[in-house]
Parts: structure tokens; sequence; C-alpha cells
């Protein structure tokens, strides 16, 4: 049989699983994006094609647990996968008379069939409200999905590999204007009541809060008003079992308050004031509001009772006192307890970090390591499925969850406290599944070394109110301009973010030097090194002392002064004749290494001093406690 070759690929990606209000809301885009990946790859598989990249197995023997259960042929493994793992983009070889519309129409019929069902689920009953809203509805699942292929012969050199990046010049795909108001979530799409709220307010909020009491309080916010496609990535869990065979667990996405405290709640859930202030919240019963996290499938927090279940906003004292946050409680009963809340800090040592982190990761240069005459893109496909394997495990073990591990890429929710540490394994991971599938068989560089593989990271601590729209656009940014494009590759860029904007951003190659310790370790073990309190004396004046160092236009030191011999004495200083002078030039001597310029896969240039690294190790040490939304 003649084959040929297909490349596929389904968008936009940010434009839908980015726009986001909950982290459901992510892992949710996630989920439907990677699932309807897996509606085209179906496509190939049925019509006797094999898919070349990601490795997913064959047509018998499929290994991806999503495309698994999607073949209705469920891995043992995971029956039930909850994860997305199938990337937006594939190659397949396909029979010469495969016509790749099929893919595009295997992706329309799985996005309709789950559109449809939301709509009689929750739309329908209550559309005589709206105002063309059946209209608004069609018009905009049937226009949101871009679609692009190219097949052809294979031309022998592996230039297939950039079919689609010419194809897409084309701009091919053009969605309809959107008139009347807008999406609060997807900003450039109408939402569905078709009311023009300057207009026609009072009709507006009559056709929302139907559908807010047709879907659930819990799955529409009290000031939401949505989109068709906001909708479906919001309600479709909902229907999953119907539409696509097997139950997804919405509900056990904590919130972004939530994932801040959990290294607070670790230690606070069995002292007796988190039994009394239980006993303050279910005084006049159980109030279902209270107990938002029922089930947040965190492993650390396994078996910590009643007390983990709370709501996360429950845990901070800012949330706590304010009456829009929390418009539930009584001015007596929150007073009672603020009071018990400021003991249990007190008894625990200090309050909830208002912060948590977002990981989002990405190889290296895999567009060329496919290109690459003595690779075989089988190997690079196998290895990215072993590295895909065990991203869940990873980042359970830290105590976070996955939103999405598939190809080189992987974004995942983190406490403040883990989440560097859960980098540094997941790049080690990728290390070794290339390694283990390479070998011997490892191809020399340009510069007669071995040939790299190599992954980036762009990390961003987030203050819990701040959107995750703005975190998602902050953590593309830090991978793809900071990570990638101004630090070379092979390197973690981090920053810290709240609702007022960037405070610390921070890049560095992944390693002290080539082959040398992880330089995030360092950042681990200064953060470590540091009380609070002290850290806050120390790092007051860093800044200027950082200044007086390398001018104010940039990094350099200015020649002839002696960087580690002032900050040791900034040091000493800080400690008010506490600190030893052996101490004090062991911690100076680790800062100075993680405020060193360092590209990816290089050594650190001695010659720079940046203070964004000063005040990360403030930041970290301090777990974000006292820093301003």
């Amino acid at each position: 049989m003649i084959m040929k070759l297909l490349h596929f690929t389904l968008g936009p990606v940010q434009g839908f699983v980015s726009q986001a209000r909950r982290t459901r809301d992510l892992w949710s885009g996630s989920f439907l994006l990677s699932y309807l990946s897996g509606q085209a790859m179906r496509a190939v598989l049925d019509g006797g094609g094999k898919i070349a990249f990601p490795d997913v197995g064959g047509q018998t023997n499929v290994t991806d647990p999503l495309l698994a259960a999607i073949m209705r042929r469920p891995l043992s493994t995971d029956e039930n996968p909850q994860i997305g793992s199938l990337p937006n983009r594939f190659k397949a070889e396909v029979p010469d008379d495969f016509d790749p519309k099929r893919c595009r129409d295997a992706v329309q019929s799985g996005w309709k069939g789950i559109a449809d069902v939301v709509w009689e689920r929750y739309v329908a009953p209550v559309a005589e409200h709206g105002n063309g809203t059946k209209e608004i509805w069609e018009r905009q699942v049937e226009s949101f999905w871009e679609m692009s292929w190219v097949s052809g012969e294979d031309p022998g050199d592996r230039s297939d590999q950039r079919w689609l990046d010419l194809r897409k010049n084309w701009r091919t795909h053009h969605p309809p204007a959107e008139p009347g108001d807008k999406c609060t979530l997807m900003g450039n799409w109408q939402e569905i009541s078709g009311y023009v709220r300057a207009r026609k307010r009072k009709s507006q909020d009559a056709f929302w809060n139907a559908l807010r009491q047709e879907s659930g309080e819990l799955n529409l916010g009290e000031h939401e008003r949505l989109c068709a496609i906001a909708l479906i990535k919001r309600l479709f869990p909902g229907v999953a079992e119907e539409v696509i065979g097997w139950k997804l667990e919405a509900g056990t996405w904590p919130s972004t308050p939530y994932m801040a405290a959990v290294p607070w709640i670790e230690e606070a859930h069995e002292r007796s004031e988190a039994k009394e202030y239980l006993c303050i919240l279910e005084e006049d019963g159980t109030p279902r509001w209270a107990f938002g996290e029922y089930d947040t499938k965190l492993p650390c927090l396994r078996g910590a009772g009643r007390f983990a279940k709370l709501d996360g906003n429950l845990f901070h004292k800012t949330a706590l006192d304010n009456e829009r946050a929390m418009p539930e409680l009584s001015a007596q009963k929150r007073e009672k307890l603020l009071d018990v809340l400021s003991k249990l800090n007190r008894a625990v040592g200090h309050p909830a970090s208002p912060f948590y982190a977002l990981l989002l990761m990405d190889g290296d240069r895999l567009g060329s390591l496919l290109q690459h005459d003595q690779i075989d893109p089988k190997d690079v496909s196998r290895a990215l499925a072993r590295f895909t394997e065990g991203v869940d495990e990873i980042v359970g073990e830290h105590c976070g969850r996955t939103v999405y591990a598939g190809g080189d890429d992987v974004l995942a929710l983190l406490p403040l406290d883990r989440a560097l540490s859960a980098a540094e394994k997941l790049r080690e991971r990728f290390l070794k599944s290339f390694d283990d599938v390479l070998g011997v068989r490892r191809p020399k560089g340009e510069d007669g070394e071995p040939l790299r593989t190599t992954i980036s990271a762009g990390l961003v601590f987030a203050h819990y109110n701040t959107t995750l729209r703005s975190v998602m656009r902050e953590a593309h940014r830090l991978l793809d301009e900071v990570a990638k494009d101004k630090n070379g590759r092979d390197s973690l860029a981090v920053s810290v973010l709240t609702g007022s904007g960037r405070t610390v951003e921070w890049v560095s190659g992944w390693e002290e030097s080539p082959g040398g310790t992880l330089i995030a370790r360092h950042l681990q073990n200064l953060a470590s090194s540091f009380d609070e309190q002290f850290a806050g004396r120390f790092f007051y004046n860093v800044r200027e002392r950082f200044g007086v160092l390398t001018g104010e236009d940039d990094h350099t030191l200015i020649p002839g002064l002696d960087a580690e011999k002032l900050l040791v004495a900034e040091y000493l200083k800080s400690r008010e004749r506490e600190g030893d002078r052996e101490k004090a030039e062991a911690v100076i001597e680790q800062l100075l290494k993680v405020c060193r310029e360092r590209r990816g896969g290089e050594p650190a240039d001695e010659g720079t001093l940046d203070v964004s690294g000063a005040m990360l190790v403030r930041f970290l040490a301090t777990k974000g406690r006292g820093v301003e939304r």
C-alpha cells in the first residue's frame, strides 16, 4: 500500500486554554483540546494509518491512556484518564487515498457532540429568556476551531517537519464578527443572552440567573456572563460520562487560595485551634459553601480530615475579613472566626502564604531534533512518551496537580515551597528519558560534544487574587521570551506576580556550571537559611548595595569592588553581632551564585551581579508573606 505523510494541527491553544478564571477551567480547557486532538488521531487509525509523532502505539496496541479510552480500549492502568496527554499537533502516515478532512470532521463531530449535550442539559431550558441565544450558540460552536493540515509524499530529507509552519502563513481561518456584550472570560466573543447590558440589564440578569439556577451556582459565578465556548469548557465535565464515556472529577480541583495555603494546612490541621475553627463554622449546621474543597486529591493532605476540605478563602485573614469574598458569614461569626484564625496562626508560627506556583515547561528545539539526520524521529517520540509517563507522579510527590502533560509540554499547579524542586525533578526526568532511549547512539553536536536535549521552564509565584489569565500570560512570557529567547534555552525563568504587577523576575541556566550543582538548589538552601524576620532586615538595603556594586543601568560589576566582602559585612550587621563570619561567607558565596548572569548551558559570568536573585531569595524565605497584592 502506498503511504503518504500527514501533519495536522488544532487550535487556538492559548486562546482556549489560557482564558480561565478557575483552576478547573485551565484543566478542562487542556483536557478538551487534548480529547479533540485524540478524535483526529482516531480518524487516522480507523482509516488505516498510524501516528508517527507523538508515540501513542498502533491501532491494536494504543499506549496513550487518553487515546486508548477514546478508542474504547482503555488501559487497565488508567481506565478513566483525567489528564490531557495528547498534543494539539501530530504527524501520521496514511494511505494514499486517505482524505485529511476525516480528521477535521472527527474533531467537529466530537466537539458538536459535547456542545449539544451541554445545550440540552443546561442552556435549552432557559434559552427562551434570551435574545437570539440559539443563533449565537450555533454560530460560535460552528466557527471556533481552527484546523490546518498538510499531506504529501515523504520528501526523504525530513523537511516535512516545516510543512505546518509554512501552512499556517496562509491564515485561512476567519472567525465571524461578534456583536453585542462580550463574554467575561473570553472577551472577543459575545455572551449568549444576546442582550446589551446598557439597555436591557434586567433581561440580561434574568437570563443569567435562570442559567445559574439550572447549572448550579458553583458552576457559574454571580457576575459571569459567558459565550458558548467558555460555557462548554465550564460545564463539559458535568456531562462527560454521557458524552465521552467516562466520568471526569472536576470538583477535585483546588482553588488558588487553597493551593497557596497547602503547606500551612499541613501544619495546622491537627491543632486544637483547627478543631475550634470547625466548630464555629458548624454551630448552626454544616454550611455547604464552606466545604468547597471537599476532595482536592493532593497527596500531602490525605487523611487531613474535614479541616482540609474547607474553602481556600477561609485560611486567609484578608479573605475572611472581606465581606464581598465571604458574604455568607454574619458579622458575629466572622469576628469569632478571625479571632480563632489568629490563634491558629500563632500556634503554627505564621499565617498561610498568599502565593502558589504555576509551572510551565517545554522542550527546546524539538523541531531541529526531529530534523537531525542522525536521530530517528521515532526515538524522539519514544523519549517524550517516557517523559510524559512520569510527570504526574513527580508533580504528585510535590503535592501538586498536573493540568496537562503531553509531548514535551507540562503545565502544573504547585505549592510555593515545592515548586523549584518539582521543576528540577521534571527536568531530570526529561534528560533521563532521552538518555535511556538514545544511549550511546546520541550523535555529536557542532561543538564535537554529545548533542544536548534540553528543556526550559517558566515558573510564576502568583498571589491567589491575581487572575489566572494574567498568570498564564506571564508563564508563557517567561518561558518563551525570557528562558528561551533571552537566555538561550536550557533555562529556568521565575517571577513573582501580584495583582499590581510583577515584583521580581529572575532567569538562569539550570546548572551553576555545565554539569555542576543545580542553581535552584542554591535558591532553596538560601531560603531555608534565612528566618523571615532576619530576611526582612538583611534584604532591606541589598538593592541599594547592589546599585553601588554595579551602577544603575546594567548588571556589570564595577572593577575593584569586592562584592562578597561588602555583602558579608551587611549580613553581619543585619545579624546584630549574632552572626558567625564563616557562616556569613558561606551564605554570601551561595547568594552571589544565584545573582550572576548565567545563560543556558554556559558558566556564570563572574563579572555580573543581578539583584533579582537576592530579591527572589527574600521572597522564598518569607514565603511571600507581607508582599502587597
